[in-house]
């Protein structure tokens, strides 16, 4: 039980924080105030944190959330590194 709640609260932190940052950067590229495109990407932030939490708790299987949550992290760092 331990693994999944470190997994839901840093795995899905890291996830959150990385996705967060990419879409700010996404929405400042195509267009959107750079301002703006922050506000709402951490405004989505705090929906995808707590689906996140939700999720990791629902799985069966702490391998596999710990598989999906690594490659989540690794997904989003490669896009922000395609994006500088």
């Amino acid at each position: 039980m331990s693994l999944r709640i470190l997994g839901a609260v840093v795995g899905g932190y890291a996830v959150t924080a990385l996705a967060v940052a990419a879409a700010g950067a996404l929405l400042a590229r195509l267009g959107m105030a750079r301002a703006e495109a922050v506000v709402l990407a951490a405004m989505l932030g705090f929906v995808a944190y707590l689906a996140l939490l939700l999720w990791t708790f629902s799985m069966k299987s702490v391998t596999r959330l710990w598989a999906v949550l690594a490659s989540s992290v690794a997904a989003l760092a490669g896009v922000l590194w395609l994006m500088r």
